[in-house]
């Protein structure tokens, strides 16, 4: 089961061959073929050869679109959108087109016995967005609408199996344009036997660099080849690079070998089984820590690249249990044959991972001794962003959506935009997450001498 392949065609060949390897009876495609990757047709004719059984997607509808609507989406469209749908319109053979014309909305099937939808965003719209935190009221009434056993589905990018009132709801996540931080493609397998039934999703390596060097060899916008080396959506994408200041450089000048330090500590965190929604969840705010808060620290791209791996891989100590994971998650790091990184770099991103929770780095610690003072302070600072980001999270539920950082010479105000809960139960996780972020904090106050205050809204 596979979808959101978006003309990233590299990754749909690994896909391809992991679901050889797998003795993957039938593919099934959950829609969004094409828009932003540079090999449309490839995509098209690539799974018409696999004989996959599929439906059409909300990319792959507006991409039909584009001869009636071209003038009204010029004026109301996001350019780099608009040119989305365009420039896969303008290099998808007329056979193309008509095949994408007749693919379905939705699909039913029944397999032993069980009854199957297939769908891109949900059983009400195509452009419903079903993720991990869709309320459980809004996905029981889903269930009651699609009449099947098994709802599976795309478009929202996320992986996740949930199960309401006896119905399983599937995102497959993105083979082509991942949204959750990890650039592999991801699908899902599933096992359907008349005593078995289990889904499995898998996340794939592949050649990344082919898929952006083909982006930028057909000039288009960098954003595309961003969203494919970052494994994040166009808004992300385009947050970040606004957030650079003049001394950073170009996040187009990005070193090939940092992609491929990226995928490592992925790898690594992948082979821990880390916690993909908790972790990403996290990085994400401890990036948004670290940009917001950039005129007081005054760290540049270097670090923010080791707080990023760090924020990644601070959890993997939990593959050995839960009690000091911290400090197995230092040692895994020092460790590891995975990791590219020389010794001091090993040091300084196993201790800011070892330090996200428990005991604040301290001289007497003796990986934290080995670096130089100056270093010494550059991990705290980081660690310091990466215990309040972790407090933020403490619920594991993602509940802080964006924040932003308002410094005055005594204090740190850091504003939350959490997303909507129940009144009652939201304003009770937020309370425990403000609570332990601020009890986290104690170190963000000391390195950066301010008060830290949170709030919620």
């Amino acid at each position: 089961m596979l979808g959101d392949i978006h003309a990233n065609l590299p990754a749909l060949e690994a896909v391809l061959v992991h679901t050889r390897q797998h003795r993957v009876e039938a593919i099934w495609s959950v829609g969004d073929l094409v828009g932003y990757g540079a090999f449309p047709e490839q995509v098209v004719e690539r799974l018409q050869q696999e004989n996959a059984l599929g439906i059409i997607g909300n990319y792959d509808l507006k991409v039909l679109q584009v001869p009636e609507q071209e003038q009204k989406w010029r004026r109301s469209k996001v350019p780099q959108k608009w040119l989305a749908f365009r420039w896969a319109y303008d290099h998808l053979s007329a056979e193309s087109l008509e095949f994408l014309r007749s693919l379905p909305l939705e699909i039913r099937l029944e397999v032993e016995g069980r009854r199957i939808l297939l769908t891109h965003g949900s059983p009400a719209s195509n452009e419903e967005p079903l993720t991990p935190d869709t309320p459980l009221e809004r996905l029981r009434e889903l269930a009651q609408m699609a009449d099947a056993d098994v709802i599976i589905f795309g478009h929202s990018h996320v992986p996740f199996v949930r199960r309401v009132d006896g119905v399983r709801f599937v995102n497959t996540g993105s083979v082509g344009r991942p949204d959750d931080g990890d650039p592999c493609a991801c699908y899902a397998i599933l096992y359907v036997r008349p005593t078995r039934f289990q889904v499995r999703h898998y996340r794939v390596e592949y050649d990344v660099q082919r898929a952006v060097a083909a982006i930028r060899d057909h000039d288009l916008p960098e954003e595309f080849a961003q969203m494919v080396l970052q494994g994040r959506n166009l808004d992300a994408v385009s947050r970040a690079s606004e957030l650079q200041t003049p001394a950073d450089p170009p996040i187009a000048e990005a070193k090939e070998e940092e992609a491929t330090a990226l995928q490592a500590v992925l790898k690594l965190a992948q082979s821990c089984e880390y916690e993909v929604q908790h972790t990403h969840q996290v990085t994400r705010l401890a990036l948004r820590l670290f940009d917001e808060l950039r005129a007081v620290h005054g760290l540049g791209p270097r670090e923010r690249r080791w707080l990023q791996y760090a924020a990644l891989l601070h959890d993997i100590g939990l593959i050995e249990g839960p009690k000091g994971h911290h400090k197995a998650s230092l040692r895994i790091i020092l460790d590891s044959p995975l990791l590219p990184f020389g010794k001091t770099e090993r040091l300084i991103i196993g201790s800011i991972a070892r330090y996200h929770r428990a005991a604040l780095p301290r001289k007497r610690h003796r990986h934290f001794a080995r670096l130089k003072p100056a270093t010494r302070r550059v991990v705290c600072i980081l660690t310091a962003i990466l215990r309040v980001a972790d407090g933020l999270d403490y619920t594991h539920q993602s509940l802080v959506e964006d924040l932003v950082c308002d410094v005055a010479p005594t204090k740190i105000v850091v504003r939350c935009t959490a997303r909507q809960l129940p009144t009652e139960r939201g304003e009770r996780l937020a309370v425990i997450e403000r609570q332990r972020a601020l009890d986290k904090g104690q170190l963000l106050e000391l390195v950066l001498e301010r008060k830290l205050v949170i709030e919620c809204r």
